[in-house]
């Protein structure tokens, strides 16, 4: 069955005791759309993201992923209840900043060992399909390897490529290159990019805002826990309306005062 959103949240809304984090956000992601997600620390980015895998229960609202609730089901009278973990939706994989290899396994078992675990594929057709998606990131010739003889951008090709093994519609990345020394983040932004190419929908919270312009459909800025201003990257980054926008782009413009260039001027000559 076919659904025209991928993502939806309606009215969503999250609290840690009296820690209101995500304050109402209404967002739609259609079926192969790439949509950034930008905004300072505490804005809710990354509670957002958790909230659409279930890795935390969201406290009002809903959200669904392909028509389906996520985290919830119905009762004939209209209320909700929580469903058990083993009936929550399995077509969303999440990447994080942190890699989370067992160290003690070599890269085919880590890739190959969700497959085992979550969906009882035989040990052959594990690794079978995990080798796959090691070629997929450019990372078949190290199978053999364990992750601390990985760079850190090895190591997140690793996690995208475990993720990847348990052949999700939706794809969300938590600032997956925050972790990496700096000339490690393109090779990691490259396997997205590609993803990208290939249709696959994907959340992205991201502190690159040249890949966000790049890579992106829709750019959408969080703020307190809302999402104050979303559009085409051309459109945001070149024009933003609201003033925490501009606030936002004029703060990052600085920590790139060193470039020739005006910030925003290259995020959108490299867009082009």
């Amino acid at each position: 069955m076919s659904h025209s959103h991928a993502i939806e949240l309606n009215q969503v809304h999250k609290h840690y005791g009296d820690h209101h984090v995500l304050r109402g956000i209404d967002l739609k992601v259609k079926p192969g759309e790439i949509v950034s997600i930008i905004g300072g620390s505490g804005s809710g980015k990354s509670t957002m993201l958790r909230c659409v895998n279930f890795l935390e229960e969201y406290t009002g609202g809903e959200i669904l992923v392909n028509g389906q609730m996520v985290g919830f089901g119905s009762k004939p009278g209209g209320s909700n209840y929580r469903l058990p973990e083993k009936e929550t939706l399995r077509d969303v994989c999440m990447v994080f900043q942190q890699f989370n290899l067992w160290p003690h396994m070599r890269v085919l078992d880590n890739v190959a060992s969700p497959l085992r675990l979550v969906k009882s594929v035989s040990a052959h057709r594990a690794r079978e399909q995990a080798m796959a998606q090691l070629e997929r990131v450019g990372m078949a010739h190290k199978a053999d390897a364990y992750p601390g003889q990985l760079s850190g951008g090895q190591q997140q090709r690793v996690a995208i490529a475990r993720a990847l093994t348990m052949q999700p519609s939706i794809m969300l990345f938590d600032e997956p290159t925050s972790a990496l020394d700096p000339e490690l983040v393109g090779e990691v932004l490259n396997v997205i990019r590609d993803l990208a190419e290939a249709g696959m929908t994907m959340m992205i919270v991201t502190h690159e805002m040249g890949f966000a312009a790049q890579v992106s459909d829709r750019v959408v800025f969080l703020a307190d826990g809302r999402i104050e201003e979303q559009g085409d990257p051309e459109q945001l980054f070149a024009n933003p309306q609201s003033l925490r926008l501009r606030k936002f782009l004029s703060s990052w413009n600085e920590r790139q005062s060193s470039n020739s260039l005006p910030a925003v001027k290259q995020i959108l000559d490299g867009a082009a």
